[in-house]
């Protein structure tokens, strides 16, 4: 008849193939989404000279005791470029405001003996400590540290070493993925029923 309502119901299996399908591409997009954090890598590189780093320096807190410089000077080698950081001190630390994936840094070490490592905080409370790389080293101390918030380098001797490219990734909210989630269910449905109305 025309001009009719369809009133088909679904079938059992119809429905069935219908939420599977929904649910796969929900699953889909919850991956897409989740996955899609990008590494940051703070090489330093729009720093020039020397001087203090800044204590807001890329949007993260530093330790007052970070300092920067971009001349040739053996054994302290950068990754990449020629900026790299230090500190007087036995290291120092960095608070992202946030809980981030740290990945680690690349560093460079003079021969006197000492241990230098990486250790990683979430809520003032203590989750991971790094390798610990000798003195005379120039390598990547390399981690894949979840939900921290807060990493302290540190030196068993005073200063004799440098950092460059730092990395780490800030995850993205599970409520983003959450909602791509049912976003895709939603049109995965509207579909559904435009075929099935244009059908009859």
């Amino acid at each position: 008849m025309s001009g009719s309502l369809n009133t088909e119901i679904p079938t059992l299996a119809a429905i069935t193939s219908a939420v599977t399908k929904a649910r796969m591409m929900g699953c889909g997009m919850l991956l897409a989404v989740a996955g899609s954090a990008q590494a940051i890598t703070l090489d330093f590189e729009d720093l020039n000279g020397y001087g203090v780093l800044p204590s807001d320096y890329a949007g993260l807190t530093w330790d007052s005791n970070w300092q920067y410089y971009d001349w040739s000077q053996a054994p302290y080698y950068a990754s990449s470029g020629e900026v790299r950081i230090y500190t007087h001190s036995y290291g120092g630390w960095i608070d992202f405001g946030q809980e981030v994936n740290f990945l680690g840094s690349w560093v460079a070490t003079a021969n006197v003996g000492q241990e230098v490592f990486w250790e990683g905080y979430r809520d003032g409370v203590k989750l991971f400590e790094s390798a610990h790389l000798p003195g005379g080293s120039q390598a990547w101390i390399t981690v894949d540290w979840r939900d921290v918030d807060y990493v302290r380098f540190v030196s068993t001797s005073y200063n004799y070493f440098v950092i460059d490219d730092i990395s780490y990734n800030v995850p993205e909210p599970s409520g983003l993925a959450l909602m791509a989630s049912g976003l895709a269910l939603a049109g995965f449905v509207r579909r559904a029923r435009h075929r099935r109305t244009s059908a009859s």
